[in-house]
């Protein structure tokens, strides 16, 4: 595959800039240019010595400026499919145009459009289209061939945007950063570079594993798990897998299609019952009631629980300072993983939640005590686990020395919360530290999973 970072600036001075500045690893540079006005493609071809495709999404780009742009050096030309195309006109210029077509809103008959404008002979034939379901995912990755990249865009497309270039698509496109996205669901460079790696000629992957959940779009799992796979040697790819309903996606599991997944809201109890009844559940899922990974193996389908590893990583690095009582907000499946890790370090536990009743559900459980959730501003213990969604609203008093531990990432209020505390002198340690620490065992498991 070639990693394109596309430039989508307002103006082209901007443009410029913008190309001149990039810093990451890359293939080639896409323009998106159809809001530039006039081109000084002389200035743009000396911006950088990679690759170029100059782009005009959304309108018809004649062939004066097609003639121009190649004469200048401009590798490549995008131009978008219409049955209307002047036939005679990619013919002259086939070799260097990525012949392309967007559906923003879904998916058309991919099979019989594809043989269209696969029959034109251009450099390159992209289809980028908006599947809705994981089949029509499987569906546009099926329809991956030499000469030819396919794109899911929106968080639906995530699957097979990111498991395509494993599959052989040539072209990936990425945003320098996440604010100058062009597309839906496009990722940044950072994010494909960690994914993908540096020997990028080199992508195969026979086992396919996921993050599933809804929303999942926002996970950084991908960024993690791709290179521990690369680090072991290992034919694996990690995908995400954000849709509404999790019997699709265990179906496909089922099926052999997808190896391993990490679970996450709202599907870790559907996920406990999945591997009860389907499988079998090992120690940490079966104490905590939920699970968070799921395998096929030899032996049919394993449910674990790694989020408990994470939590008993984290917990490990404070234990020897005798801070004993936590308070732990929240009473779903992230709150009995940090249950079962604070039972196994010897500390003891409130759960605070806005329904107590729903709180008093564990207590038999662990053996702790369960109040509601205004009650928290009246914690004087020395840990907070905050295990709700990041965007949940609560009162807290932390006083220095105290630790925070936050469940949630990725969110401005998760964010917020953890430099505020980090200011106030607490000991602050995120999702992300918590995603990472869960993230070892996880793809220890998935490793197992192949052998």
């Amino acid at each position: 595959m070639k990693l394109f970072i596309t430039i989508h600036e307002p103006t082209f001075a901007a443009a410029i800039d913008a190309i001149r500045s990039i810093a990451v690893d890359h293939d080639g540079v896409e323009l998106r240019a159809e809001h530039l006005g006039t081109i000084d493609f002389a200035v743009l071809r000396a911006s950088t010595p990679r690759p170029l495709i100059l782009t005009h999404r959304g309108s018809v780009v004649g062939e004066a400026t097609i003639a121009a742009a190649l004469d200048a050096g401009i590798d490549l030309v995008d131009v978008e499919w219409s049955s209307k195309l002047d036939r005679e006109m990619l013919e002259r210029y086939r070799s260097r145009i990525v012949l392309s077509h967007h559906d923003f809103n879904g998916m058309p008959e991919i099979e019989s459009l594809l043989e269209q404008m696969r029959a034109c002979g251009c450099a390159q034939t992209k289809l980028a289209v908006t599947p809705s379901t994981l089949a029509g995912n499987l569906r546009l990755l099926r329809a991956i061939a030499p000469g030819v990249s396919v794109i899911g865009m929106g968080e639906r497309g995530l699957y097979s945007r990111i498991l395509a270039p494993f599959r052989g698509s040539e072209l990936v496109f990425a945003a320098l950063h996440a604010s100058h996205a062009a597309a839906p669901g496009q990722i940044t460079a950072e994010q494909a570079l960690d994914i993908y790696g540096t020997r990028r000629d080199q992508l195969h992957a026979t086992h396919v594993f996921a993050i599933a959940g809804d929303p999942a779009g926002h996970s950084l799992s991908p960024s993690i798990h791709n290179p521990l796979f690369r680090e072991k040697g290992v034919d694996a790819a990690y995908t995400i897998a954000s849709f509404a309903d999790f019997r699709e996606i265990t179906g496909v599991l089922a099926t052999g299609e997808l190896r391993g997944l990490s679970v996450t809201a709202p599907f870790k109890q559907q996920a406990f019952a999945f591997a009860e009844k389907r499988g079998r559940l090992d120690e940490n899922a079966r104490e905590s009631g939920a699970v968070n990974t799921l395998v096929r193996t030899g032996e049919g389908i394993v449910g674990d629980n790694t989020d408990v590893d994470g939590f008993a990583t984290i917990l490990r690095e404070i234990s020897g300072r005798d801070r004993k009582s936590v308070a732990v907000i929240g009473a779903g499946g992230t709150a009995r993983a940090a249950l079962v890790a604070l039972r196994r370090e010897s500390m003891n536990a409130t759960i605070y939640n806005r329904t107590v009743e729903r709180a008093a559900e564990l207590t038999g459980l662990f053996g702790v005590r369960a109040a509601r959730l205004t009650e928290l501003k009246r914690f004087d213990g020395e840990v907070v686990i905050n295990t709700l969604p990041a965007s949940a609203v609560f009162d807290v008093s932390l006083r220095p020395g105290m630790v925070y531990i936050e469940a949630a990432y990725g969110h401005p209020a998760a964010s917020a919360r953890a430099s505020r505390f980090a200011k106030d002198g607490v000991q602050v340690f995120t999702g992300l530290d918590l995603l990472r620490a869960q993230a070892v065992r996880q793809n220890d498991i998935f490793v197992e999973a192949i052998h």
